[in-house]
């Protein structure tokens, strides 16, 4: 064998290297894997690190077993697995492998281990020996405009008046940044539960001290003082991204908070300057109307089994995302 492999089970003893490796994707730096490994109890990865003849850290990868994980969610029926999942622990659009020139090693070190295991958010979908399918795309929204005003005047008619009357409707709404994460109490969190509790598309139930990490921006809707809803942000450098909602269902029924909140999100990156805004993998057909365009992700499964893993490569086509058809022309020169 040409490669070492080595494992670490806590991201501070992870090398320097691996930072480097990581590049633009704040979610594989080493502070933010020890920030998640502690708020999350029921969080245990294990970080697999190939190093070359040389000794140089060249691909690795983040994995975390985990027990009833809804194989079917995009399809009709429920199928859930154990299975070890090579990811990022708060599923965000972003992968949690870096691949070097030993690509092909690491990928049969993941095939090496036992039952299933399905690698998420692959820019591309060529991984021999897998059962490779859609999963949820990201939905990217790049900047040109100097105000939110700009942003609703460059819009074909039925998109601006859609989104000057959500304004309208929501005019009542105090929308207010936090301080510091502080801030994020357990109603805040309550609402996080709501949108994760009715989602399909379900992950991990994250603690509210996750949300308290100083890395983050977080703002809130209220009306008449009360929370009806929050998003929470992270900076990247030229990136904004979208991770998480908090909503107050009762109160969206009657004003369109979501829509309002993502307007927010918009006007924000504006302000401060973004090159592009991460608005992450759910909800696809009300972000594209924003004008977002997709970037496809992969999902990779396979499973120690031969028989087993011929099954999952027969049926992968019956369980994997279905991107929205329409072309939505948002801006006026789509027409």
């Amino acid at each position: 064998m040409d490669y070492e492999v080595r494992v670490e089970t806590r991201a501070k003893r992870l090398p320097e290297a691996w930072d480097r490796l990581a590049g633009d994707n704040p979610y594989l730096k080493r502070d933010f894997l020890a920030f998640v490994e502690g708020t999350e109890e029921d969080y245990q990865p294990s970080y697999h690190m190939l190093y070359n003849r040389a000794g140089q850290l060249d691909s690795y990868f983040v994995a975390h077993r985990r027990k009833g994980y809804n194989l079917g969610m995009f399809s009709p029926v429920d199928l859930p697995i154990t299975v070890t999942l090579i990811y990022l622990p708060m599923c965000v659009t972003r992968s949690g492998v870096v691949l070097g020139e030993l690509r092909e090693a690491l990928f049969r070190e993941i095939r090496a281990i036992r039952g299933f295991k399905m690698v998420l958010n692959l820019p591309d979908g060529a991984v021999d020996g897998f059962a490779v399918g859609l999963t949820c795309p990201k939905c990217i929204l790049t900047l040109r405009w100097n105000s939110l005003e700009e942003y609703l005047g460059s819009m074909r008619s039925p998109y601006r008046n859609h989104y000057k009357r959500i304004l309208k409707k929501t005019a009542g709404l105090t929308i207010r940044y936090l301080e510091d994460g502080g801030g994020f109490d357990d109603r805040l969190h309550s609402l996080y539960c709501n949108v994760r509790d009715s989602s399909r598309v379900r992950i991990e139930r994250l603690s509210k001290a996750y949300f308290q990490g100083e890395m983050f921006r977080l703002f809130v809707a209220e009306e008449g003082g009360e929370p009806v809803g929050f998003v929470q942000l992270l900076e990247n450098g030229e990136e904004l991204i979208f991770e998480f909602v908090g909503l107050d269902y009762r109160c969206n029924a009657r004003l369109p908070v979501y829509h309002r909140m993502l307007l927010e999100i918009v006007d924000y990156g504006i302000r401060k300057g973004f090159r592009t805004i991460d608005f992450g993998q759910t909800a696809d057909d009300t972000k594209l109307k924003l004008g977002c365009r997709y970037t496809r992700l992969y999902a990779a499964l396979h499973h120690s089994n031969p028989l087993v893993n011929a099954l999952c490569r027969r049926f992968a086509p019956f369980l994997e995302y279905k991107p929205v058809k329409t072309r939505f022309r948002v801006f006026k020169e789509e027409l």
